[in-house]
């Protein structure tokens, strides 16, 4: 090979490696705007106590990629187990070990020990966006249910199960933890929970040492977190209502529990019950593993419920209420932490990679239309970070609630579609290197935040829900109502009159949708309209960031933000498709 070819080769390497060294090794520490919102955010009695922790964490998660890598990837994908090697069932799912490494690692933050912690609010959502930089990565998506697990025993449920199951809950020992799962869908109805038919039938009823408990039976389509020891889930009384009203509240155990301390003694109820349950398995069976798309080093599956035995978590006509305004709340904020930690990581991937990958005698980050997604990355990131801490905080305050209710859903919808787009993004600056599995982990980012855009309610549901609630509680004047103040008090003028001239615009087409809601474009037109308000909320909470430090945050930046985001108003167009007025009975 001729020396000059050999040198050109080896110097395209060396640009490779230089780029790989260039990923920051603490992941925290390397993120000035995120340490900016912590300390914004965080009480200051202890600031330096939390900075010291996440940098601790930051570092390992940095140096944790071929843990997640291993685990994702065949053949370390987790494998069902339905029996042991003498034939009895034991329902397990079996974990590469690199899983349970990165499991020991994730748990022993003490994440799970903050959700009951508002004033550490701020560090578990750090935490779980340092966590998120590699994805879902088999262990996220059991923290989002933990955590709602948590949430719903403190508030709703008896307190003898209280006191069995949160600390083994909060225990940051990986191998002594309990952890949680929540099951909603069903085959039949999937968004329309109240489709739901899992039924369930009482067994015994609560007394003052202990919760009631029920039998379930029924199916359940999309199980996440299948090797969980509890199952937070919904079922229907016999003889209840239809509809989500008609819906209770129940945590499943794997085992019917001993006397370990960590769980309530419900042995003799299976022999009252009448189950033969080898092994002490409750009364159900995981049909299958999910093939999934992305996620995929955590279990998800479909399970046969036979007559499971399960404790009530709070009045057994308050279920779906529990679920939506505890359960799927916290999943929908833990849900945007994820997406931004998925966003930074693209960020970083993308930028050392353009920073030292040369293309026509320079590097690629010199080219405007490489600048200009770099920016886009880097802003983004930090957009959907700060409007997640943001919301966090007013969930912490307690006031704002109909705001926050607004907010919540548009952020979980908003964030999630942009994660999807800036890793997508991130892979076009890699070009074809950008595909490879093992050149970067973004190939795994884009299809975990594709999974995430369907978590916790679909965008069409989201939307349709935002869409009743401005029209019956007009929490669209709720939400105006928190965050124009905000921006109206913004020292830089050109950013406070673009931020009040767009919340005074979302204001007029809001009143507009309540108006029309009836209408079959209305929940499409809602959607753009979710677009632009988050936008606008974004944008005040970096010009906020940009106010307070803007040594971590550039203006530049957030008009660089707005203009990638122009207003679109509702249109209120008739779509039209082949077959359209065969299949909905829609005019053409």
């Amino acid at each position: 090979m001729p020396s000059d070819l050999s040198n050109a080769i080896a110097a395209g390497r060396r640009d490779l490696a230089a780029a790989a060294a260039a990923r920051p090794a603490n992941v925290y520490a390397g993120n000035p705007f995120l340490r900016a919102l912590v300390a914004r955010h965080a009480p200051a009695d202890g600031l330096v106590a939390t900075h010291e922790r996440l940098e601790s964490f930051g570092e390992a998660i940095a140096a944790s990629e071929d843990l997640v890598h291993r685990c994702s990837h065949e053949p370390g994908l987790p494998v069902l187990e339905r029996w042991d090697g003498i034939g009895r069932r034991i329902e397990r799912v079996r974990f590469d070990g690199a899983y349970h490494e990165l499991g020991t690692l994730l748990y022993g933050s003490g994440a799970m020990g903050l959700v009951r912690r508002p004033e550490r609010a701020a560090e578990l959502a750090a935490l779980v966006t340092l966590a998120a930089h590699h994805g879902e990565s088999g262990h996220v998506c059991p923290w989002a249910c933990t955590a709602g697990l948590i949430k719903v025993l403190d508030r709703a449920a008896h307190p003898a199960l209280q006191a069995a199951l949160l600390p083994g809950l909060e225990d940051p020992r990986y191998a002594h933890r309990l952890h949680g799962s929540q099951f909603l869908t069903e085959v039949q109805g999937g968004s329309d929970v109240g489709r739901n038919a899992t039924e369930a039938v009482p067994v015994l009823p609560e007394t003052a040492d202990a919760p009631a408990v029920w039998a379930v039976t029924g199916e359940k389509w999309f199980c996440s977190v299948i090797d969980a020891p509890l199952y937070l889930m919904t079922a229907r009384p016999a003889g209840a209502v239809e509809g989500t009203r008609g819906l209770g509240l129940f945590v499943v155990p794997h085992d019917l529990p001993g006397a370990d301390g960590r769980q309530l003694r419900v042995q003799p109820l299976a022999q009252r019950f009448g189950h033969d349950v080898p092994r002490d398995v409750n009364g159900f069976a995981i049909r299958r593993l999910k093939h999934k798309l992305g996620t995929r080093a955590m279990a998800s599956g479909e399970v046969d419920w036979t007559g499971a035995l399960a404790w009530q978590v709070g009045p057994i006509d308050a279920g779906f209420h529990l679920v939506v305004d505890v359960v799927l709340n916290t999943s929908r904020l833990l849900n945007a932490l994820a997406c931004s930690g998925m966003m930074w990581r693209a960020w970083h991937e993308a930028a050392a990679f353009a920073q030292h990958r040369r293309a026509f005698g320079r590097p690629i980050a010199r080219f405007a239309a490489v600048d200009g997604q770099l920016g886009q990355l880097w802003v983004e990131s930090a957009a959907a970070t700060a409007s997640t801490f943001d919301l966090l905080a007013l969930e912490a305050s307690g006031t704002h609630r109909d705001a926050w209710r607004l907010g919540l859903n548009a952020n979980k919808y908003w964030t999630s579609v942009r994660a999807t787009q800036m890793v997508r993004l991130a892979m076009e600056v890699l070009g074809g290197n950008g595909t490879i599995e093992d050149f970067s982990p973004l190939p795994r980012l884009y299809r975990d935040a594709m999974v995430t855009e369907s978590w916790e309610g679909t965008h069409h549901v989201l939307a349709a829900q935002t869409l009743r609630d401005i029209a019956r509680l007009r929490i669209d004047e709720a939400w105006l109502d928190w965050l124009g103040p905000r921006a109206g008090t913004l020292a830089d003028a050109e950013l406070r009159e673009a931020l009040v001239a767009r919340l005074a615009r979302l204001a007029t087409a809001a009143a507009g949708l309540r108006q029309r809601a009836t209408e079959e474009s209305a929940p499409t037109d809602m959607r753009r309209w979710l677009e632009d308000a988050m936008v606008a909320h974004q944008g005040l909470c970096l010009a906020e960031v940009a106010a307070a430090t803007p040594a971590v945050v550039d203006r530049a930046a957030i008009a660089h933000f707005l203009a990638l985001h122009p207003e679109r108003g509702p249109v209120g167009a008739t779509p039209w498709w082949p077959g359209r007025r065969e299949s909905t009975g829609a005019r053409q």
